[in-house]
């Protein structure tokens, strides 16, 4: 019982953490924060963290992808392997969920009232070799 008490605590402060603030997925919020020509890689991970995916080309090109909730759906995965963390793996992935349901909450919400501000559940990121955004696309 302790365990499950712990885990909902958990739960509750990634989930709070993370619903704090504006969108960093809404097309304003990344228009603002990732400017083309200017924004650098070490600036983009200060906002969103470490990707959740990422390739390169032969080119020199890098692309950084951003899924939401992918960083706590990883942490959760990851944490399943080791043992006796079954109750941090069950946190975060209870994490996962709320903050899968407040997206669908905020949209639902955003619906209701006629906003049309563009979001998306990814961001891909493209930096040219010298490490400076390209472009970007949701």
């Amino acid at each position: 019982m302790r365990k499950y008490l712990w885990s909902i605590m958990v739960a509750f402060l990634l989930v709070g953490c993370s619903s704090t603030g504006e969108n960093k997925f809404s097309a304003s919020y990344v228009k603002a924060h990732v400017i083309p020509k200017q924004t650098t890689k070490a600036q983009v991970q200060a906002i969103y963290g470490v990707p959740d995916d990422q390739s390169a080309d032969s080119g020199g090109e890098v692309r950084w992808e951003y899924k939401v909730g992918g960083n706590l759906s990883t942490a959760a995965s990851l944490a399943s392997y080791i043992p006796g963390a079954g109750a941090v793996s069950s946190a975060l992935g209870m994490a996962s969920t709320a903050s899968d349901a407040t997206d669908s909450a905020s949209k639902a919400s955003a619906k209701m009232s006629g906003n049309t501000e563009y979001r998306s559940d990814f961001l891909v990121i493209t930096f040219g070799s010298d490490g400076i955004v390209d472009r970007w696309h949701m």
